[in-house]
C-alpha cells in the first residue's frame, strides 16, 4: 500500500464532510475518497456528483465492506458513531471518527476496546489539535513562559437554528455535545490533566437537552478550569485562556483559526499578540491522520484521551442534573 493511495469511504452526506476531508483529500496526493453512502441513495448521488466521488454504495454497510476503502470516515449523527465505527473496524478498516466520539463514555470504551482487538487505527476527528495555533498554545505553556497554569478557561457559545438534531436527545444533541466537547478538550489539553468537575449548570431548551451549559472544574495540580458552551449566544465567543503564575495566554478562535483568529501572550516582559495564517485545520488533521495510518507518525486524538473526554462530559452531564447521551 505505500505506493498507493489511502482510499477513504465515508458514511452519510454530512455537512461537515466537504470541508473536513472532501476538500483536504483533494489537495493531498496520497489519498483519494473513492465512495460514499446514505439513508437516501438519490442524496449520495447528488454528493458524489457535486464532490466528485466516483463511487455510490446502497448503503453504509456496502461501505465498510467495499474493497476500495481503506478507511472509513464517519461524519454520521453522533448517535451513530458508536454502531458504525464498531461495525468498520469489523470490517478490517481504519476509522477517521467525527467529534464527539460518541454518545456516552461507556460507548467510546467500547470502539477504543474493539479497535484494539482488531489491530486498527481509530482516530477522532478533533481537527484544531493538528493545527499550528492550538500546537503553538501548548508550546508556549510547556516552556514554562507563563509559569505554572492556576486556571483554564474553555468558551464555545453560538447560535444554532432549531430545528437541528443537535436540539435533538434522541441523536445525542446538547450544547456539551457539540460545542462543549471542544472546551473539555482544549482546557484538558491545557492543564494536561483529567479534570473532576465542581459545579454545573444548565440551561435546558427541548426536554434533557442543554441549550446552554457552563461547569466548573478542578484538577490534581490544584489547577480550576472552566468549560463553557451554548447553542442560543447571539454573540459568538470561541475562546481558550490559560492563566499561569506568570502569565496569560489567550486563544481567540482555536477552533478554526483559518476564519481569523488571534494569539495574545502576556507576562511580565510584556505582551505579544497576532494572527497564525497556517491553513486550513482539517487539511492539518487528515495529513496527519494520512502520516499515522502510513507511517506511524503521532496522531493523539485517539484510544484513551477519546474515552477521557467523554468521561468528562459524562461528569458535566452528571453534576448538571441531566441524563447522560445514549442513556
Amino acid at each position: 500500500m505505500a505506493d498507493e493511495r489511502l482510499r477513504f469511504g465515508v458514511l452519510g452526506a454530512a455537512r461537515i464532510a466537504p470541508p473536513a476531508l472532501l476538500v483536504p483529500a483533494s489537495r493531498i496526493d496520497s489519498i483519494e475518497v473513492t465512495r460514499v453512502a446514505a439513508r437516501d441513495r438519490s442524496r449520495a448521488e447528488t454528493f458524489a456528483a457535486e464532490h466528485g466521488i466516483p463511487h455510490v454504495a446502497d448503503d453504509y454497510r456496502a461501505v465498510i465492506e467495499a474493497d476500495d476503502v481503506d478507511v472509513v470516515y464517519t461524519p454520521l449523527p453522533m448517535h451513530l458513531h458508536a454502531e458504525w465505527t464498531i461495525a468498520a473496524l469489523r470490517a478490517g478498516k481504519d476509522v477517521l471518527c467525527e467529534k464527539p466520539f460518541a454518545s456516552n463514555a461507556a460507548e467510546a470504551e467500547e470502539m477504543v476496546q474493539v479497535a484494539e482487538e482488531e489491530g486498527r487505527i481509530l482516530g477522532e476527528a478533533f481537527h484544531h489539535w493538528y493545527h499550528p495555533m492550538f500546537q503553538r498554545v501548548l508550546t508556549v505553556i510547556r516552556s514554562g513562559v507563563i509559569g505554572s497554569v492556576t486556571r483554564a478557561e474553555g468558551y464555545f457559545n453560538i447560535e444554532i437554528d432549531q430545528p437541528d438534531i443537535r436540539w435533538q436527545y434522541e441523536t445525542s444533541g446538547g450544547s456539551l455535545m457539540d460545542l462543549g466537547c471542544y472546551s473539555v478538550i482544549w482546557v484538558r489539553h491545557a492543564v494536561g490533566e483529567e479534570p473532576a468537575v465542581v459545579s454545573a449548570e444548565a440551561e435546558v431548551g427541548p426536554p434533557r437537552v442543554d441549550a446552554a451549559i457552563s461547569a466548573e472544574l478542578t484538577f490534581p495540580s490544584g489547577a480550576t478550569g472552566l468549560v463553557q458552551s451554548s447553542m442560543i449566544s447571539q454573540d459568538a465567543d470561541i475562546r481558550l485562556v490559560v492563566t499561569g503564575t506568570e502569565g496569560e495566554i489567550v486563544a481567540v478562535n482555536p477552533l478554526a483559526p483559518q476564519k481569523g483568529n488571534t494569539l495574545t501572550i502576556r507576562t511580565a516582559s510584556g505582551e505579544t499578540s497576532g494572527q497564525i495564517d497556517a491553513g486550513s485545520t482539517y487539511e492539518h488533521m487528515v495529513r496527519a491522520f494520512a502520516d499515522h495510518v502510513r507511517h506511524g507518525l503521532p496522531f493523539p486524538t485517539q484510544g484513551r484521551d477519546s474515552i477521557a473526554n467523554m468521561a468528562a462530559i459524562d461528569a458535566i452531564y452528571t453534576e448538571a442534573g441531566l441524563p447522560l447521551r445514549g442513556a
